[in-house]
């Protein structure tokens, strides 16, 4: 399968954008708040406006998975959850323009 390189590489540096970080638990619940049955459970609606995108990633991400050599693949990984590619060059210690070379490199072995 291959993929529309430009298409891909917004699609990875934007997905953090898509997530939804306002998922919060409450861990001060004790064992009789959890176990308590006189409490209604409070109903949630599931938020389905970005399955689209959450399959693609799937997809993409096994694809990647597949072709790309680990350091390639956590690269992947921390662009998509908004990492900078400074932060990103730092953490593998090389510059942020490196860091954008190895993002192409491996969009180039998805087409």
């Amino acid at each position: 399968m291959s993929y529309d390189k430009a298409t891909v590489k917004k699609f990875i540096l934007n997905y953090h954008k898509i997530q939804d970080n306002n998922v919060s638990y409450d861990e001060d619940v004790g064992i009789d708040d959890f176990f308590n049955v006189n409490n209604q459970s409070e109903t949630h609606e599931i938020d389905t406006s970005n399955v689209e995108d959450v399959i693609f990633f799937n997809e993409l991400e096994t694809v990647i998975e597949t072709v790309a050599t680990e350091k390639e693949y956590n690269l992947f990984l921390l662009l998509s959850k908004g990492v900078s590619f400074e932060k990103v060059g730092s953490i593998f210690g090389v510059q942020s323009q490196r860091a954008k070379q190895m993002l192409n490199q491996l969009l180039d072995k998805l087409s």
